[in-house]
C-alpha cells in the first residue's frame, strides 16, 4: 500500500519521477528486483511490502520516497533521494543517515540510504550508502506493452534533456583532456580498422561520459560505435555498443539470434527505433584520467562488434 502526507516541497519534474518511481516499486516486482540488485542486494527472494512517498524523517524533515521490502525472509528498507537539477539542502544526506540508524536499532535487518540522480550530478553522492543513475532506472523499466514502456521511460528521458537544455555546467578541463588524451592515442597507434572518432569538441562538461559516433569506412549511415566511459557509481564499469538505428524488424532478429558471446542486446533511442550490442569494459573516468590498458580493452571489443557486423553485412 502507498502512503503520502500530502505535503508538496520539489520541483514538479522531480514530483512526476517520485510518483513514476512509487508505482513501480509498487506495481513491477522485477523492478524492485533489478533496482536492489544496483544496490548490491543479493537474494533468492525479494518482495516490496510497502511504499511510502515522502515519509517523515522523525521529525528531521521528508525523504522523497521509503520502500519496505522483505528480503530471503529478512526486513529491508530502502530511504531513497531522488534529484534532477535542485541541489541538495544542508545535511541532506546526514539526516536520511540518522534515520537509517534509527530503522536499524529498531529491528531492521537493512536499511540503505540511495540517491537517484543523473549521472552527472555530483551533491553528497558520495554520502549516501548507495548511488543508482537515472540514466540506469530509465533501462531498468519495462512493460509488456512497448508503448507503455516507451511512455514511462520517456519520463525520466524528458527530465534529462530539459535539465541539460536548461542547466547551468562549468566546463571541466579534466574531462577535456581525457577525452583529447583517448583520441590522440586512437590516432598515434593505428590499427587494421581505421576508426574515426568524434572531433574534439572545444569544452567538456562533467557528465560528458561517452565517446559516441565512432564510425568505420564500411560502416552504413545508420550504424556507429559508442563508448561509454562509465555507466554508474555503483558499477566500475564501461560499455562498448554497436548501435544499429533505425533498424527493421529483421535487422533486430538477425542481431539478437546471432550475437557474440557475453554481449548484451537491448533497444536503442528514445522510441526504441534501434538495437544495440554491446560489451563491458574497465571504466575510464576523469578523475584518474586515461589507461591505454582500458583503451585497447575498449579497441579490442570494437574489434569484435565491428568484425561481427561485417561478417553479417557481407552474408
Amino acid at each position: 500500500m502507498m502512503r503520502t502526507n500530502g505535503i508538496t516541497r520539489k520541483s514538479s519534474q522531480e514530483v512526476q519521477i517520485d510518483h513514476l518511481l512509487a508505482e513501480e516499486f509498487e506495481c513491477d516486482p522485477n523492478f524492485a528486483e533489478r533496482f536492489a540488485t544496483a544496490c548490491g542486494l543479493r537474494f533468492e527472494t525479494f518482495q516490496v511490502r510497502e511504499v511510502t512517498a515522502e515519509p517523515s524523517l522523525a521529525g528531521d524533515g521528508y525523504g522523497d520516497l521509503m520502500v519496505e521490502a522483505e528480503k530471503d525472509g529478512q526486513r529491508v528498507a530502502f530511504l531513497i533521494e531522488d534529484k534532477i537539477t535542485a541541489g541538495a539542502p544542508p545535511r541532506q544526506a546526514a539526516r536520511y543517515a540518522v534515520y537509517a540508524e534509527r530503522l536499524r536499532r529498531e529491528g531492521w535487518d537493512r536499511v540503505m540510504t540511495v540517491l537517484v540522480a543523473p549521472r552527472s550530478y555530483r551533491g553528497e553522492r558520495d554520502q549516501y550508502d548507495e548511488s543508482v543513475d537515472l540514466e540506469a532506472v530509465a533501462e531498468m523499466l519495462d512493460s509488456c506493452d512497448p508503448r507503455r514502456r516507451r511512455y514511462r521511460r520517456n519520463v525520466i528521458l524528458w527530465a534529462l534533456e530539459k535539465k541539460a537544455s536548461t542547466g547551468v555546467r562549468n566546463p571541466d578541463p579534466a574531462m577535456h583532456r581525457l577525452h583529447s588524451d583517448y583520441r590522440n592515442w586512437v590516432e598515434a597507434r593505428g590499427r587494421g580498422y581505421s576508426y574515426e572518432f568524434p572531433t574534439i569538441k572545444k569544452e567538456y562538461y562533467d557528465g560528458d561520459s561517452w565517446v559516441d559516433k565512432i564510425r568505420l569506412p564500411d560502416f552504413p549511415g545508420n550504424v556507429w560505435l559508442r563508448h561509454r566511459l562509465w555507466t554508474s557509481q555503483k558499477e566500475a564499469a564501461g560499455m562498448v555498443d554497436l548501435i544499429f538505428s533505425p533498424a527493421s524488424a529483421d535487422d533486430r532478429q538477425l542481431l539478437e539470434f546471432t550475437v557474440p558471446s557475453e554481449a548484451i542486446v537491448s533497444h536503442y533511442g528514445i522510441k526504441e527505433q534501434g538495437v544495440q550490442v554491446s560489451f563491458r569494459v574497465p571504466e575510464m573516468r576523469q578523475s584518474t584520467g586515461f589507461s591505454e590498458t582500458v583503451a585497447m580493452k575498449a579497441i579490442s571489443a570494437m574489434d569484435r562488434l565491428s568484425g561481427y557486423f561485417l561478417r553479417l553485412e557481407r552474408r
